[in-house]
């Protein structure tokens, strides 16, 4: 499936990495702009130079290599590559700009292009920290590689094969290329409309801007530290809400809202995800009510529900004093995830409907003779042999990763609630935190923490074949007629 039984072309992931520099240096240079804004010289030459460096690096490494035509195999490495490498050039002016530990300074860049939230930052570091924060989640949710793919890339086998590392079979227009374009306008407008809604809602046109950035990319960074419980009344944790689920629906999905709008709301993946956040919203009010806990029914119940099914991470109140019945409904909703195609992380809600229908299959084959075909279908499309056991392989490596990083951070001395809590927002790039993520966390849980969100967006497998000696190295083959026993 992803032909290493070879190793990856070494030039030609070096040759679309050039690619991606020049491309990521003009996104470093906006929070140079914003920082000129905002009065900031010595943080607007911190990115304006960390800017400069990178496209020179990166046209470097372009105008030395020739052009390939990419396998699905470099693809994915270079889709494992992009956002690791992402967060470590933005971590470099953030860290000179406000003075953070290094190693603080990438958490949080990381916490921003996988749109997680989780943060280790003080209070006080600043608007510039601010706007760099929600700006490099924005560009994390719609992914640096659509920018790639609709700027610089030619069309061709190369678009098609990094468009599908990235995004899937999803396609609206007959190019990938036309259909990145078209994706990348869907998100400008729905980011515009919810800075809109939160101006009309009370908010200043900094904090708008900021959080329309996040919300859009169900990131979930606020510019105040008490997140959206600093902000009275429910108009505006209404608008957010509003917002998060915007971007947690398919975008494949909105070009059909006023051409086909039955095609929108007959989604069956659709349905399925507005379904579990009303359930939720009951059994979590449920679990609110046991507890005698005061709350707003839209503020913290379904604003929460939301937050936590979007993995936008928003919140409105302190978490860390919830039940663990409360806790594990918001556990569970992270884990679902919003819908495939959209900014969302978590499991996803189409893998949740796919589980079901393949347990389902089983079932049924137990009354049924053995040679009968039963197909598995979910609306029009046909599920193959593939799909499942990519299913089944996603879904044991995220129990996996969830196990052994819970286990790090109880033998912390975290409680298992909490530690389960912890990962499961960063697994899923959800952001919400019962209290553990602080700048006073040990280093170890950090990187746990960073690594967790680096699977939670990059979707697991194209970090493990990362690091699989296969990958770069072409093992020599055995011949076992030769092997004397």
């Amino acid at each position: 499936m992803y032909e290493l039984h070879t190793p990856v072309n070494h030039k030609a992931v070096a040759k679309y990495i050039g690619y991606y520099l020049i491309a990521f240096s003009f996104v470093v240079l906006v929070p140079a702009i914003a920082a000129l804004i905002l009065g900031n010289i010595d943080a607007a030459f911190d990115y304006g130079s960390t800017a400069a460096a990178v496209f020179i690096i990166g046209s470097v490494i372009y105008h030395a290599l020739p052009d390939y035509e990419l396998e699905t195999k470099e693809a994915l490495i270079i889709i494992a590559l992009v956002f690791p490498i992402s967060a470590l050039i933005s971590a470099v002016p953030m860290s000179f700009s406000t003075g953070m530990p290094f190693i603080d300074a990438f958490f949080e860049s990381v916490s921003a292009v996988t749109t997680t939230g989780l943060s280790v930052a003080p209070a006080d570091l600043g608007p510039v920290f601010l706007f760099a924060r929600s700006w490099g989640q924005w560009v994390g949710g719609i992914g640096i590689i659509l920018v790639v793919l609709s700027v610089l890339i030619r069309p061709g086998t190369t678009a098609s094969r990094i468009y599908k590392a990235n995004y899937g079979d999803m396609k609206i227009k007959p190019t990938v290329i036309s259909t990145t374009r078209t994706l990348g306008k869907v998100y400008i407008i729905l980011t515009l409309f919810s800075m809109l809604l939160l101006l009309i809602s009370g908010m200043s046109l900094f904090d708008s801007i900021c959080h329309a950035l996040c919300c859009v990319s169900t990131g979930g960074f606020s510019t105040r530290a008490e997140s959206i419980g600093a902000y009275q009344g429910s108009l505006i944790p209404t608008a957010i809400s509003i917002s998060c689920l915007l971007g947690a629906i398919s975008f494949v999905l909105y070009p059909h809202l006023f051409k086909k709008p039955k095609k929108f709301f007959k989604n069956l993946e659709l349905r399925y995800f507005m379904g579990l956040a009303a359930m939720g919203a009951i059994i979590f009010a449920f679990t609110l009510s046991i507890d005698k806990i005061d709350y707003s029914p839209i503020q913290d119940n379904l604003f929460h529900i939301i937050s936590a099914l979007t993995t936008a991470g928003f919140s409105t109140m302190d978490l860390s004093v919830l039940s663990e019945a409360s806790k594990a409904v918001l556990i569970f909703m992270m884990w679902i995830g919003g819908n495939m195609g959209s900014t969302a992380g978590g499991i996803k809600v189409f893998r949740v409907i796919l589980l079901f229908k393949v347990l389902h299959n089983v079932l049924l084959r137990l009354f049924l003779p053995r040679e009968t075909i039963t197909p598995i279908k979910i609306e029009e499309h046909v599920i193959d042999s593939e799909e499942i056991y990519n299913l089944v392989s996603f879904m044991l490596l995220y129990a996996l990763i969830m196990i052994a990083s819970s286990f790090i951070f109880m033998a912390y001395g975290v409680d298992s609630n909490s530690s389960v809590f912890e990962v499961s927002s960063a697994l899923s790039t959800v952001g919400l935190s019962a209290g553990v993520t602080s700048a006073a966390m040990p280093v170890g849980l950090k990187l746990v923490l960073i690594i967790d969100m680096l699977f939670g967006r990059i979707e697991i497998i194209p970090l493990i074949l990362l690091f699989m000696p296969g990958t770069w190295i072409k093992r020599k083959r055995i011949n076992r007629r030769n092997v004397k026993i």
